[in-house]
C-alpha cells in the first residue's frame, strides 16, 4: 500500500504510543497496527520485510537514538526488524500480527549476520537490531540465541567503551533491554564513553533528549550530571541551523 509517511515516521508514531506513562486506546493500537501490517511486502525477494519509502531518504533515516542509516540495506533490515518488533507489542494475540512477525521473522533469519553473525559494514548495525527484534518476539525463550551474540559484540570492544562499527547509543539502548549478565558487562564497559558522547558532540532533537534520558536511566546520577553540557550542545545546534526533527 503507497504511503505519503515514511516507515520511520510510521515507526515514531508507533514506538511513542507505547512510551511508560502514555494510555494508548484500543482504536490507536488498532490503526497502528493496520498501518505497519500494510507497509509489510508480500512478494519478491523482499517478501517479509517492510517498505521503504522515499520519504524516508528526503529526511535521511536514523535509528531511535539518533544515529543516521547510510546504506539502503541497512535501512531495509532495521526499519524492518523495527515494525516487526513494535507489531509485537501493539498487536497482542492478534492472527494477522503473529502471521505478519513470522514472515519478517522468517526472512531475517536467513541473512548473514543472523545466521554468521556478520559485521562488516552496517551489518553491525542490523545484526544488534536483530537482536532486539528476537528479545521481543521470542522474549526470554530467545536467551539461548541471544547470548552467543552478545558474545560476538564483546569481541569487537575498542578498549574505549566503544565497539567496532556498532552504533554507540543504539547499542546500549538494545542492551539495556536484555535481561542477561553479559548484556549488563557490556553496558558497564560502554558507560563512559556514552556519558562522554552526550557531553561532547551534537545531535538534533528528539536524539539528544532520547540519548540523555536513556543514559539517565542506565546510570543514574552520572550521567545526570552532564545535562547541563547536553543543553550546551543542543543549543549550538540551534544556532546552527541545523534541522530539529
Amino acid at each position: 500500500m503507497e504511503s505519503s509517511e515514511s516507515l520511520t515516521q510510521l515507526l515514531e508514531r508507533a514506538a511513542a504510543a507505547l512510551q511508560q506513562g502514555r494510555p494508548t486506546g484500543a482504536p490507536t493500537r488498532r490503526a497502528l497496527v493496520g498501518s505497519l501490517l500494510d507497509r509489510q511486502i508480500q512478494t519478491g525477494r523482499k517478501a517479509g520485510l517492510f517498505a521503504v519509502s522515499p520519504a524516508d531518504w528526503q529526511r535521511g533515516p536514523r535509528l531511535w537514538t539518533g544515529e543516521p542509516i547510510r546504506t539502503k540495506l541497512a535501512a531495509e533490515h532495521v526499519l524492518s526488524q523495527e515494525a516487526a518488533r513494535l507489531l509485537c507489542r501493539l498487536g497482542g494475540d492478534d492472527p494477522a500480527v503473529g502471521r505478519s512477525v513470522a514472515a519478517a521473522s522468517g526472512r531475517l533469519a536467513g541473512t548473514c549476520y543472523a545466521v554468521q553473525h556478520c559485521t562488516i559494514g552496517e551489518c553491525a548495525t542490523s545484526f544488534i537490531g536483530y537482536v532486539r527484534f528476537l528479545a521481543a518476539a521470542v522474549g526470554d525463550d530467545a536467551h539461548a540465541e541471544i547470548a552467543p551474540r552478545i558474545q560476538t559484540l564483546s569481541q569487537h570492544r575498542l578498549g574505549d567503551g566503544r565497539w567496532k562499527r556498532f552504533p554507540l547509543f543504539y547499542t546500549a539502548l538494545v542492551l539495556s533491554e536484555l535481561r542477561l549478565p553479559a548484556a549488563k558487562d557490556e553496558l558497564l564497559y560502554a558507560r563512559d564513553a556514552c556519558i562522554r558522547a552526550v557531553r561532547h558532540n551534537s545531535v538534533p532533537e528528539p536524539y539528544a533528549d532520547r540519548r540523555a534520558q536513556l543514559l539517565s536511566e542506565l546510570f543514574g546520577k552520572a550521567s545526570r550530571a552532564d545535562d547541563a553540557a547536553v543543553g550546551v550542545a543542543r543549543a549550538a545546534t540551534r544556532r546552527e541551523g541545523r534541522p530539529l526533527v
